[in-house]
């Protein structure tokens, strides 16, 4: 099987130097888990109420959600007392970050547009500072979206990330996957120490006539692939998967929790599909961490009061795909091809183990296609490779409902 998950980045020229080191971590015991992996969860204030039932030792991260300002500019997270979820984040040694945005009221959405301005802007930074210490906050997520995202985000975002650095804080943001407004800098686009990528709502209500998945696996490795075309390295990216899903049967259509859906029919826990009602189940949410794990550095979770709190737990799937329990194998991909050697120079033979044709594409890391052919069932086929450059390139198998994609490195 071609298991080349590699938490490093060796894109530098030099891979001379690199290489025993990166030979040490491909052929010894290969643990699927690294330890910089991030499995970061959002939990808004209004599911506060289900703490109780979260099994919180299973993240990493934990983004409480979300504040926003009044027009006095002091932050108010929905009227709650965060204090309590901070400190479960804390007991369980989670890094506990407060998300600003969301879905914003005509109210808030008046605030922001006044508080970022240049005039206002300190003013409001030192209030959000303020806000970090009293709660021992360890930094401040970004989730403005769509239009409220516009010409004062960017000069807002770098004096927000001067004043958290400045106090050893973290500073991260939730951007769509398939694209990226023009008004975000490559300033600020560096400013966040990593993006979690929201690879959902494809479709929903705004598309009553378009039934159909709003989170395929499809589009978890598109949107990652955008992303590194925008020079984003792996390890600042985070794929973000949904705990709901859209119910096209409905008028308008209405969400639903993962935990609803399972509680009608356990069997439903392993489906995408109930009628017209769209979701990911546990496969698909294991196939979509292990794809995670084999590009970028961590998952994200909108979110976790939606999770069915028994043996159909999505977060229990995604912490077991990461950490095996003990004498259990990892999940892993359909054993059909093999790729050698790897690391490669100037040619990569392929031989495919299935017992039909297989279609494989190579990509650059930022997504462009740079190759792509079939091979024949039981055959092998041989690469040329001469014309690549040194670095990290992806394999990717066509024609799959949840295509693979493997790294392989050319030295």
């Amino acid at each position: 099987m071609l298991n080349l998950s590699n938490p490093l980045n060796l894109n530098q020229p030099d891979m001379a130097r690199i290489l025993p080191l990166f030979l040490l971590f491909l052929f010894a015991v290969n643990l699927p888990a690294q330890e910089d992996f991030r499995i970061v969860g959002y939990l808004p204030y209004y599911r506060f109420g289900f703490s109780d039932q979260i099994n919180f030792e299973q993240l990493t991260h934990l983004n409480i959600a979300f504040a926003n300002p009044e027009m006095d500019g002091h932050l108010d997270v929905g009227g709650q007392n965060i204090d309590p979820i901070v400190s479960i984040g804390k007991d369980n040694g989670l890094t506990v970050l407060i998300s600003m945005g969301g879905g914003l009221t005509a109210a808030w959405r008046d605030a922001w547009q006044f508080w970022m301005q240049a005039p206002n802007r300190a003013e409001y930074i030192h209030n959000i500072m303020e806000f970090v210490r009293v709660h021992e906050l360890d930094g401040v997520d970004m989730d403005l979206e769509g239009a409220d995202v516009n010409a004062l985000y960017s000069p807002f975002v770098l004096e927000l990330r001067d004043s958290l650095a400045a106090e050893g804080k973290l500073l991260t943001a939730a951007l769509p996957g398939s694209n990226r407004d023009p008004d975000i800098s490559d300033a600020a686009l560096n400013a966040f120490d990593w993006i979690n990528i929201m690879v959902y709502n494809l479709t929903g209500p705004w598309a009553p006539n378009s039934p159909g998945p709003h989170s395929p696996y499809s589009f978890a490795v598109s949107s990652i692939n955008n992303w590194f075309s925008q020079g984003v390295p792996a390890e600042r990216l985070t794929l973000g998967v949904p705990f709901y899903g859209w119910d096209f049967s409905s008028s308008p259509v209405a969400s639903f929790t993962y935990r609803a859906i399972v509680e009608e029919n356990p069997e439903n826990a392993f489906n995408d599909q109930a009628g017209l009602r769209y979701y990911n189940g546990i496969p698909t949410i294991q196939n979509k961490t292990l794809l995670a794990m084999n590009l970028v550095s961590g998952i994200m979770i909108w979110e976790i009061g939606q999770d069915s709190y028994t043996e159909y737990s999505l977060l229990n799937a995604i912490y077991e795909t990461v950490y095996p329990p003990s004498g259990i194998e990892p999940a892993a991909p359909e054993d059909v091809f093999s790729a050698f050697p790897n690391p490669f120079s100037e040619e990569l033979s392929i031989q495919n183990q299935s017992d039909s044709s297989l279609g494989l594409r190579l990509t650059a890391m930022d997504g462009r296609a740079l190759r792509q052919f079939t091979v024949d069932a039981h055959s092998t086929y041989w690469l040329n490779t001469t014309s690549l450059t040194s670095g990290m390139y992806v394999l990717q198998v066509l024609g799959q409902e949840n295509p693979q994609a493997y790294k392989v490195l050319r030295y």
